[in-house]
């Protein structure tokens, strides 16, 4: 008879053998297919205007909307189902093509109000163009979800890689033939279409017709408030970009919109890799409370010291980074990015909460918690329309902090993880990433140019963080990053990148 013990150990090395092959193919994607993305996005900083940027900028809360509308909740349903089937495939593929041509309908015959409502006429055709985002989205949902429920994430990171150097290299095209706002258009279309394409053929599956209103409903009961959570998220995330786009000049938008990009180069990307890599995991294990409490208490701890190292120290090397990359036009951006970093810190803790209590079927919570921060995001709201963009930015940045103090209470609350022991392990690695980023802010004032200043500063927080993390606190999440990274190297220098079963 097979030593039981001894299955639960291969059980528990197989799991985090494929977390951290997960993990590296997800920050490949990231680096690569989102890293491509942000060089593209500053060439054509340097091509274009803020207010060309602000103009799509305006667009974003719509596209952004009929996008979690056409998802339906049925990704994080399909990811946590145990047992999936062609019936389940069909139904979500065929009510999310649906339901995307119908949204599209909706966002070209409303596309003159918007252009209205922002006194941009030129809105019209970019609404109506980009809705078509929507139906291109919905063809591939259900691909992209075989490929995470196998644990796949090396084949979506040559989709994202590939979609990401063919769209950026179309958007630099146009921009530098001249044709302004609508190189930023082609791209995101173009770039969505080859992923979409490329998802067909790397997954090999077809749908076929069929539909089913059992498995609807089942999946339904649980997606259904993942959707509205996602629709809320939405609200709150791009409620900003739409009252600025409305109060303010679109200039003032672009330079937020650029702002909050280099923001999310860091917060968001970070989030999206831990979130997609680790919620199949936490599901796996939500039936052993104890095993789950320590995984979500690595990953938290593993999301910190990137996230926090990482926006701190962009916080700190703003001005040259800025000045460098995209030039003087943005300067208002520097301000901006500043206090946006300070906001981002939580973004993160609040992405990896809603994901263990999702990986808990605790959707009903997630979309509480989402209901509650969208409503306290009137208060920046009413501080940018009356007062200033500072007082909007830094009136964000409480609320941010507010809102993760109830996520991690609801964390203890279904997870048994408490409030104060979450704090107790983010704390060491928030004073090493203070610390770091007043040293790499004091490299500021060196008199050189801004180049050099900036790769002074990257260096310096580099060689602090690396000291503190060796000598002073060595924390085991650090010596796995590390790990990680150098393994990732040394496959990458071998010519193998380590295929996942």
């Amino acid at each position: 008879m097979p030593d039981r013990k001894h299955i639960k150990d291969d059980d528990v090395d197989n799991l985090k053998e494929k977390t951290a092959k997960g993990v590296e193919w997800g920050f490949i994607d990231n680096l690569g297919g989102t890293g491509i993305l942000a060089v593209v996005n500053l060439v054509l900083a340097r091509l274009l205007t803020p207010q060309e940027f602000g103009i799509v900028g305006m667009t974003s809360i719509f596209i952004t909307l009929s996008t979690s509308l056409v998802d339906s909740g049925f990704t994080g349903a399909l990811t946590r189902k145990k047992t999936v089937d062609e019936k389940d495939l069909n139904t979500v593929f065929h009510f999310n093509l649906l339901t995307s041509v119908i949204l599209y309908l909706i966002l070209f015959f409303t596309a003159p109000l918007i252009a209205g409502f922002f006194r941009q006429p030129v809105l019209t055709e970019i609404v109506r163009i980009l809705g078509l985002s929507l139906i291109v989205t919905a063809l591939s949902i259900v691909q992209k979800v075989i490929l995470v429920r196998k644990l796949d994430f090396r084949t979506q990171a040559i989709v994202s890689v590939i979609s990401a150097l063919a769209g950026g290299s179309a958007g630099i095209l146009m921009a530098v033939a001249g044709f302004g706002v609508w190189s930023l258009v082609v791209m995101q279309l173009s770039r969505l279409v080859l992923t979409t394409l490329l998802l067909w053929v790397f997954s090999r599956w077809l749908p076929s017709f069929m539909f089913s209103m059992a498995s609807f409903r089942e999946m339904f009961s649980f997606g259904g408030r993942l959707l509205l959570t996602a629709i809320i998220s939405t609200l709150w995330s791009e409620i900003y970009s739409f009252i600025i786009g409305k109060v303010y000049a679109p200039s003032v938008l672009g330079q937020y919109s650029r702002a909050d990009k280099f923001r999310n180069m860091v917060t968001s990307n970070v989030s999206i890799v831990m979130q997609r890599v680790t919620y199949p995991v936490l599901a796996s294990i939500s039936d052993d409370r104890q095993r789950q409490k320590r995984a979500y208490r690595k990953i938290l701890r593993t999301t910190v010291l990137i996230s926090f190292t990482a926006v701190l120290g962009l916080a700190s090397i703003s001005e040259a980074f800025v000045l460098t990359l995209v030039g003087e036009q943005w300067i208002p951006a520097i301000g901006y990015l500043r206090i946006l970093c300070l906001s981002g810190l939580f973004v993160p803790l609040m992405i990896c909460s809603a994901n263990i209590l999702n990986a808990n079927g605790r959707s009903d919570t997630t979309l509480r918690l989402e209901i509650m921060k969208t409503a306290l995001a009137v208060i920046p709201v009413l501080a940018g329309i009356y007062i200033s963009m500072e007082a909007l930015l830094w009136s964000a940045v409480a609320v941010s902090a507010l809102s993760y103090l109830v996520y991690a209470a609801m964390v203890s609350r279904h997870v048994g993880y408490s409030v104060a022991s979450q704090l107790k392990d983010i704390f060491p690695f928030l004073l090493v990433s203070l610390v770091m980023a007043a040293v790499v802010y004091c490299v500021s004032y060196v008199p050189l140019p801004q180049w050099a200043v900036l790769l002074l500063q990257l260096v310096t927080g580099a060689a602090v963080v690396i000291f503190a993390y060796e000598r002073i606190y060595p924390a085991g999440e650090y010596g796995d990053v590390r790990q990680a990274l150098l393994k990732m190297f040394r496959n990458r220098r071998h010519g193998s990148g380590g295929d996942i079963e």
